[in-house]
């Protein structure tokens, strides 16, 4: 709580404003979980064999676990998207470079062996399909 109360002097006047309500609402539903720490610990000693009782620390520390480890997961989360839109640039990089290198082959071709390059491009033609398809999904992936 006292760190809640520090982290409120750098806020503007609406950041405050939400900071006090979510203070009150903390102050409130605070009471509420005691009242269930209290009546867990009443049902855990009457059970045979007893259950061990729990405090107001073990449920602040569990819940601090609990919002640390979402925070280092959102983090890693916003790393691995980071590193994914490289891949599809990477990706879509290739598959650019593979189209230059191939019609360029097939030119070559054209004018060498026309027999062959006819073939190729006929092979190009469906693999080029196929990477329209694959740049259309890596468009619309990619996060900004």
């Amino acid at each position: 709580m006292q760190l809640f109360e520090l982290s409120k002097l750098s806020m503007s006047g609406t950041e405050y404003k939400l900071c006090q309500q979510i203070s009150k609402d903390l102050q409130r539903r605070s009471e509420a979980i005691r009242n269930a720490i209290n009546w867990y610990n009443i049902q855990a000693v009457a059970l045979n064999p007893p259950r061990p009782k729990i405090s107001w620390k073990d449920i602040v520390d569990y819940s601090h676990r609990e919002a640390t480890n979402k925070f280092f997961k959102l983090r890693h989360a916003h790393e691995e998207v980071e590193q994914l839109n490289i891949e599809v640039r990477r990706l879509c990089t290739a598959i650019h470079a593979e189209e230059l290198q191939t019609s360029a082959v097939i030119d070559d071709l054209l004018l060498s062996d026309p027999r062959l390059a006819a073939e190729l491009q006929r092979q190009w033609h469906l693999h080029a399909s196929v990477n329209a398809v694959h740049r259309y999904r890596l468009d619309r992936i990619e996060f900004r």
